[in-house]
C-alpha cells in the first residue's frame, strides 16, 4: 500500500531490485533518470533527494505510486535505458504486480475531466476519503476533483473489484443536474461494460441512493438553452472563436456547463454551430425539452444574421435555427459592464411582470424610433430615464459593423433594454412595423421567441426568392438571470488553416 515503511512490504521489494539496476546506482544517474521520467509524464515529478541509495529509491517509487501513470513512466523510462537486462526481469514483475490494470485511457480520463470542469463540490477532500478508506493519504481541502480521482486510481479496488476512483465518480454524479449526471454516469458505464463489472456497479449504486440526494429528470417541456458566443480571433480578421454553454432544465438554478471552444474561419464556425445544435437534439431528445438558443454577440457582429444558419450540419434541405428553435441574440458588451446591469434588472422585472411566460407586452412599454424621424441620443438617453417601465425598443435603422458607440443601441444597451428588434435591411417598412407590433403586443399565449419562431417559419416557406420581413427579423433578448462570464479561453479543437 502507499506510505508503507522501508524494510518490508511491495515498495520495498521494489526498491531491491531497482538497487541493481545501474542507472539508478550513483546519485547523478539517478538525477538524469528523474529528469527523464518527467518529460516520459509530462510534468515534473516532485521526489525528495536522499545521499543514501535505498532512501532515494523508496522516495521516487513513494512519488510514481501516487500517480497513476508512474510507475508505468518509470517502467517505461528504465526499459529504453536498460533494455533486456537480467536486473529489469524482476523490476518488469514487481511493476506489473503492483500496477492495476488501467481500464481506460489518457483520453477517456480527459472526457472525463471535460464533463467535471464546471462541477464545484465544497468536501472534495471528506468525499475522497469516504470512498478511499484507510488507504487514502489525506487530500488537501482545496484539491480538485481531478487531483481526487488521481489518487484513487493509485488504490486497489474494493472487495467487488470496482475501482475506487469509479466510486468516487458515481458520488459526484448523484450531487449535480441531471444531465450532467447521465453523461457522467453514461462514462463510468462503458467503463464498467469492459471490466464485466455491471453488477457491481448497479449494486453500488443502489447503495449510494441512500446517502446521496436524488436528481430528478426534468418536467417535460422544461427550458434547456444552447448558449453560443462568437469573437473574432487573431489579429487578420478571418477567423472566430466559437464558445458554448448548455443547460437541460433551469427550474434549480443557471449552472451552464461550458463545452470545449472551437476556432476557425467563418463557414467552419457555421458548420460547428450546427453540430453542436444536432448533438443537444440527439442527447436531450428523450426529455422532451423547450430547447432554446442564444447567440451573445459583440457590438460589431450584431449584424450577423444567425438565425437563419442552417441547424444540420449535412442536410439535402437546410433548416434556419431560426425556424427550428427559438432564437434570440444577446449583448456581449453589457454582459461584460456591470455598471449597466442595475437598469437591465430593472426592466427585466418589469418584463417579466407583463409577459413573463408568455402573452403580449402593454403598448405603452414598447418604444419606436419613428420611421424619418432623427432623435437626438442625448433625448433618447433622458426619455429612457425617465421610463422605467419601457421593456422593448424598436430601432429605426440596423446595426451597422464597425460603427461608433454612440447609436441607438447603445444608448438602448445602456438604458438596460431586455428587448430591442431591428430589420436587417430596412426598419422603416410598413411590413416591419405592422409585424413587429403584432409580436410584441397582440394577445398570444406564446413566449415572445416562440412568436418569431412562427413568423421566421413563415418566410422560410416562401423560399429563398421570397422577401417576407421574417427572414431578416433579427430580435435582442437578453436575460440578466442568465449571465455567461466570458474567461480565460478554453482549449480550441484544432482546426486546419489550409
Amino acid at each position: 500500500m502507499a506510505g508503507e515503511a522501508p524494510g518490508g512490504g511491495v515498495l520495498w521489494s521494489l526498491v531491491e531490485a531497482l538497487h541493481r539496476v545501474s542507472c539508478l546506482v550513483d546519485l547523478n544517474s539517478r538525477r538524469l533518470v528523474l529528469q527523464i521520467l518527467s518529460d516520459e509524464l509530462g510534468y515534473s515529478l516532485p521526489v525528495t533527494e536522499y545521499p543514501q541509495t535505498n532512501l532515494h529509491l523508496f522516495a521516487i517509487v513513494e512519488a510514481c505510486r501516487q500517480r497513476p501513470d508512474g510507475l508505468t513512466a518509470l517502467l517505461a523510462v528504465l526499459e529504453k535505458i536498460e533494455p533486456g537486462t537480467i536486473a529489469m526481469t524482476s523490476v518488469r514483475q514487481l511493476i506489473g504486480d503492483m500496477s492495476s490494470l488501467e481500464g481506460w485511457s489518457a483520453e477517456e480520463r480527459r472526457q472525463l475531466f471535460g464533463l467535471l470542469s464546471g462541477v464545484a463540490v465544497a468536501d472534495v477532500a471528506e468525499l475522497h476519503g469516504l470512498v478511499g478508506g484507510d488507504g487514502a493519504l489525506p487530500l488537501p481541502p482545496e484539491a480538485s476533483l481531478e487531483e481526487a480521482f488521481l489518487r484513487l486510481e493509485t488504490l486497489n479496488a474494493g472487495p467487488d473489484g470496482l475501482p475506487k476512483s469509479l466510486m468516487f465518480v458515481e458520488l459526484i454524479a448523484a450531487r449535480v443536474r441531471f444531465d450532467l449526471a447521465s453523461e457522467i454516469r453514461r462514462w463510468v458505464e462503458d467503463k464498467t461494460d469492459r471490466m464485466n463489472l455491471t453488477a457491481e456497479l448497479r449494486a453500488f449504486r443502489g447503495r449510494v441512493k441512500g446517502v446521496a440526494r436524488s436528481v430528478d429528470p426534468p418536467k417535460p417541456r422544461a427550458e434547456a438553452y444552447l448558449v453560443f458566443l462568437l469573437q473574432p480571433e487573431g489579429p487578420t480578421g478571418d477567423r472566430y472563436r466559437l464558445s458554448h454553454w448548455r443547460q437541460l432544465d433551469v427550474s434549480g438554478g443557471w449552472f451552464p456547463e461550458r463545452g470545449r471552444d472551437f476556432v476557425g474561419r467563418f463557414d467552419e464556425v457555421k458548420y460547428q454551430v450546427a453540430v453542436l445544435a444536432e448533438q443537444v437534439e440527439g442527447e436531450w431528445a428523450p426529455y422532451d425539452p423547450d430547447i432554446r438558443l442564444d447567440f451573445i454577440l459583440s457590438r460589431d457582429l450584431l449584424h450577423l444574421d444567425v438565425d437563419q444558419w442552417q441547424w444540420e450540419a449535412d442536410t439535402t434541405m437546410p433548416e434556419p435555427l431560426g425556424c427550428h428553435f427559438p432564437l434570440g441574440v444577446r449583448s456581449l458588451e453589457r454582459m461584460k459592464a456591470r455598471k449597466w446591469h442595475r437598469a437591465w434588472f430593472v426592466r427585466w422585472k418589469e418584463l417579466k411582470a407583463q409577459a413573463g411566460g408568455g402573452g403580449p407586452i402593454a403598448l405603452d412599454s414598447g418604444f419606436w424610433s419613428l420611421r424619418g424621424e432623427t432623435r437626438n441620443l442625448r433625448e433618447l438617453t433622458s426619455r429612457f430615464e425617465a421610463r422605467p417601465n419601457l421593456v422593448a425598443f424598436v430601432l429605426s435603422e440596423p446595426p451597422r459593423p464597425f460603427t461608433v458607440e454612440s447609436d441607438e443601441i447603445a444608448v438602448g444597451l445602456r438604458a438596460g433594454f431586455p428587448i430591442m428588434v431591428w430589420h436587417r435591411e430596412d426598419c422603416r417598412s410598413e411590413e416591419f412595423s405592422h409585424t413587429v407590433k403584432e409580436l410584441l403586443h397582440a394577445e398570444d399565449p406564446h413566449h415572445l421567441l416562440e412568436r418569431l419562431r412562427l413568423i421566421r417559419l413563415s418566410a422560410f416557406a416562401e423560399g429563398p426568392e421570397g422577401t417576407h420581413v421574417g427572414s431578416r427579423l433579427a430580435i435582442l433578448y437578453d436575460d440578466p438571470e442568465r449571465i455567461v462570464v466570458p474567461q480565460r479561453p478554453a482549449a480550441p479543437e484544432a482546426v486546419p488553416t489550409a
